[in-house]
């Protein structure tokens, strides 16, 4: 599955919700691995920071399909529709893996 594939420059509300809730599953698990990675190199004691982290990147992660359907309508350039969601999901990912290793390495200092 590529999970940055985009089959139509036209979406309704709920065909951009959908490619945005379909790609949180393989988030999650990117998260989750880049969580386990995080918690092996900072040697973190209180399992309850990355609850509520994963809980607080879920949240953030719900504004990529906020965003897009609040700008879609203004996009002039179909090309600009099409590649939105996949910088958008790949900037999300990136901001999130940075955060979390972040998180580990001020706790593994503190």
């Amino acid at each position: 599955m590529n999970i940055f594939r985009m089959t139509t420059t036209k979406k309704n509300w709920s065909q951009i919700i959908m490619w945005w809730e379909i790609r949180r599953i393989p988030y999650n698990i990117i998260m989750y691995l880049v969580g386990l990675l995080s918690f092996q190199i900072g040697y973190v004691t209180i399992p309850l920071v990355y609850l509520v982290l994963g809980l607080g990147l879920n949240a953030l992660y719900t504004f990529g399909w906020i965003v897009e359907l609040l700008v879609s309508n203004k996009l002039a350039e179909k090309d600009r529709m099409i590649y939105y969601p996949k910088y958008a999901f790949a900037t999300y990912l990136t901001i999130s893996t940075v955060v979390v290793f972040a998180i580990s390495i001020l706790i593994s200092i503190g």
